[in-house]
């Protein structure tokens, strides 16, 4: 009986000693990779670029990375890659709702009436196998070649993967840049916390991006993360 204690007490030992091990090198490679990505930039345009119809600023030099566009669920899709390792580092999204007229799935419009529609944007990225996107709601006026944002609805988080973890601690706000409505360009900010079960097989799942901690309830041990993300958005 008091072998199996033995081996039970040196099995969860070593258990720790991986985990910590993984904790620890978290900040380091992975980080060290995307932060050479980061560079200042030079001119005010010179990382900026289109989803659909609006645009947002990326925080890479455009030299380093390649992007890639597609169509799914809706959205326009944009992704980030790594020019040199092929690496994933981020995603943006767009999609369009109009507003329908009351009782009516027809909206008039022309060149010369006006419009009002729902845009949902997110940013994406990915922690291992947890990837997590930051929504904003927005309602968008228009008339002919004539865009503003009308109101900011509602920022807020979304798992985009699926798998044994969770979003917790959630905190997401989007403004005007301008302090002001309408606008036509905002900014949106928001950090939450990834809770997964702590093994060996999980240790690595969560990359050095984000902060680790490790954690017991009850008898489990869990692995947490704050990340945050932010973005901003133009129509011009």
């Amino acid at each position: 009986m008091k072998k199996i204690i033995y081996s039970l007490i040196f099995i969860a030992l070593a258990l720790l000693i991986i985990i910590a091990y993984g904790l620890s090198d978290f900040n380091s490679t992975d980080a060290k990779a995307e932060n050479s990505l980061v560079k200042e930039v030079k001119t005010a345009n010179e990382n900026r670029i289109k989803l659909k119809d609006v645009y947002t600023n990326v925080p890479y030099d455009i030299s380093q990375v390649n992007i890639s566009r597609t169509e799914s669920g809706g959205f326009s899709r944009v992704e980030v890659f790594d020019k040199n390792t092929g690496k994933f580092i981020e995603a943006y999204g767009e999609k369009v709702e109009p507003i329908y007229a009351s009782n009516s799935k027809v909206m008039p419009q022309s060149n010369n009436i006006y419009k009002t529609s729902k845009l949902i944007i997110y940013k994406e990225r990915a922690y291992g196998s947890a990837v997590t996107r930051l929504y904003t709601v927005l309602t968008i006026y228009s008339e002919g070649s004539f865009r503003q944002i009308e109101s900011i609805d509602k920022a807020y988080w979304e798992k985009a993967s699926d798998g044994d973890w969770k979003l917790e601690n959630q905190h997401a706000a989007a403004i005007s840049t301008t302090g002001n409505l309408p606008t036509t360009e905002m900014e949106a900010s928001g950090t939450a916390t990834i809770k997964m079960n702590a093994t060996i097989f999980t240790v690595d799942l969560l990359d050095s991006t984000a902060r680790g901690v490790l954690s017991k309830q009850g008898g489990t041990y869990y692995l947490r993360k704050t990340v945050d993300l932010g973005y901003r958005y133009s129509l011009y």
